[in-house]
């Protein structure tokens, strides 16, 4: 994992208070916050939806099965529905 979070990197990161425990999506934005002294990022989370902010501190290296399976079933849930319409 490369020193720095860039926009448009793809990150896994622990979250708190989301329906699960962890996201996954794209980075938006970043930016170094000081009241936290560590760098922070917005993304679109594609695991529980909508934008969420994550911290370089809860970054996750290495996703386990269980995360990959719940964001393909996401992807998956969200295609039936675009179909739909």
């Amino acid at each position: 994992m490369s020193l720095s979070i860039n926009e448009g990197d793809s990150i896994w990161v622990e979250l708190k208070g989301a329906d699960q425990n962890y996201g996954h999506g794209k980075v938006t934005d970043v930016w170094f916050e000081e009241s936290l002294n560590e760098e922070c990022f917005y993304f679109y989370c594609l695991v529980n939806g909508g934008f969420r902010m994550g911290r370089y501190s809860k970054l996750i290296k290495k996703p386990t099965a269980r995360m990959t399976a719940k964001l393909l079933q996401s992807r998956k849930d969200f295609n039936e529905i675009m179909k739909s319409r």
